[in-house]
């Protein structure tokens, strides 16, 4: 979907549906820093929802312990992950959702996920002229 991700060789996706354990769903998805951005798949659609990062890295170069798989089973909207993908997934009929994750900081690319999360979130906005669905500030 987004070329600057094609470098990336650590990397993954996920289904997550109504009756799926987030934890057990994501437990190939390594704590590494990264980003990774979510698929609704719904009514026969498929819509990019959600683009985030995980990683936020210290001045002196090293990671704050919020990474790709802790990341995306930690909480949104104040909830947990879980319960809020839930949530979506009844009320906006959803199907299935599709999480795609990239590590993007180890030893062949050295790239900050908040400096990548910018580069995809700008090519969705000059698509679509507006963030995706689920992010609500950028």
């Amino acid at each position: 979907m987004f070329d600057e991700l094609n470098k990336y060789k650590n990397k993954g996706h996920f289904f997550l549906s109504q009756e799926d354990k987030l934890s057990e769903q994501s437990k190939d998805v390594p704590n590494l820093p990264g980003v990774y951005y979510i698929l609704r798949l719904a009514k026969g659609r498929v819509d990019l929802v959600y683009i985030g990062k995980s990683g936020t890295i210290l001045q002196n170069g090293t990671f704050k312990n919020q990474l790709l798989k802790k990341r995306l089973n930690n909480k949104q909207d104040g909830m947990s992950r879980e319960q809020f993908f839930k949530d979506k997934i009844q009320h906006e009929q959803i199907d299935a959702l599709d999480i795609y994750w990239f590590v993007t900081f180890e030893e062949k690319h050295r790239d900050i996920p908040a400096f990548v999360e910018a580069q995809i979130m700008q090519r969705y906005f000059e698509i679509y002229g507006q963030l995706p669905a689920w992010n609500k500030d950028f």
